[in-house]
């Protein structure tokens, strides 16, 4: 095959593979930004703190699973159809949530834990795996988010957790009969609140033990402590107050009353003790001072010069 053709057959399968499909691009941008993932994801996370939340639309469609969509144009259109969660720049360069991110209140996360389940049997990870894995749960009832679990470097455990639409359907998934195969394999299925008490008994957490789980990226636990820095001074800035940089409050009383003695002392003083006065009257020697005996003195002399008189 000659290089001509070579570059032909390139560019036939580039071709092949690239979609302007509105409906899957608004999908999977809506789910990189939606509740469920938007704080589990270190990186979009953080690029949605700059620049008032705007995302170039060039770093979305940079994600490995935007680049079939193809011209970029294709998704900006795409974009502009989303009603309710995202809204695109005036020039089209950029994306962002029309409403920030909030914490979910106990209940809520609750309640998404209640319609999630836990899956184990699936094959090593290939290309493909993650939408195979979206399209299989479909087939059992809408899903808002298939995340496949992970090791700390990032190797596929072989499990998913899937969050269904509804409680009802959760329990569809859970109650089939037969029970869920995939590609022949008959998976391990409970629920989530089940997975936790399980590893939450295995581990110790329950019971406050020494078992430890590795922290995983969350967007509120980082904006709360941006914000507890923020009201420090800010992190690593002259205004921040280290715990060994606080005054000790007994030092500081020892040496105001320190200092309020030596005032008084200095009030005190008799004027006598400064060596630029003078001497006033009142100053002057009392009698029986040894200043006194200059005029016995005096007075004796003379006595003897009448006696020899």
């Amino acid at each position: 095959m000659s290089k001509v053709e070579k570059k032909e057959e390139q560019v036939q399968k580039v071709e092949e593979e690239t979609s302007t499909d509105a409906g899957q691009i608004l999908k999977q941008v809506e789910f990189y930004f939606s509740d469920q993932n938007l704080p589990k994801d270190k990186f979009l996370f953080k690029v949605t703190q700059q620049n008032n939340g705007w995302v170039p639309i060039s770093t979305i469609a940079s994600f490995s699973r935007m680049k079939k969509f193809r011209p970029v144009s294709a998704i900006v259109d795409a974009l502009r159809q989303s009603k309710e969660l995202l809204e695109v720049s005036e020039d089209g360069e950029s994306v962002r949530r029309k409403l920030p991110l909030v914490e979910p209140k106990k209940e809520e996360i609750e309640a998404a834990r209640a319609r999630s389940i836990y899956a184990k049997g699936f094959p090593d990870e290939n290309k493909g795996l993650q939408i195979e894995l979206e399209k299989y749960f479909e087939g059992y009832a809408p899903v808002k988010e298939v995340r496949m679990r992970r090791t700390e470097d990032k190797k596929f455990k072989n499990s998913v957790f899937v969050e269904f639409a509804s409680v009802e359907d959760a329990k569809k998934f859970l109650e089939a009969d037969p029970k869920p195969t995939y590609n022949g394999n008959e998976l391990l299925t409970m629920s989530k609140n089940a997975y936790i008490e399980m590893k939450a008994a295995e581990h110790g957490f329950a019971n406050n033990a020494n078992g430890k789980r590795p922290k995983k990226f969350n967007a509120f636990r980082e904006q709360k402590k941006r914000n507890f820095d923020d009201k420090r001074g800010g992190r690593g800035g002259d205004n921040k107050r280290r715990k060994f940089d606080r005054p000790n409050d007994r030092n500081k009383e020892k040496e105001e009353q320190a200092k309020k003695e030596a005032e008084e002392s200095k009030e005190e003083k008799p004027a006598e003790e400064s060596k630029e006065e003078k001497p006033t009257e009142e100053s002057k020697p009392a009698e029986g001072s040894k200043e006194e005996p200059k005029e016995d003195a005096k007075e004796e002399a003379s006595t003897e010069e009448k006696k020899s008189e």
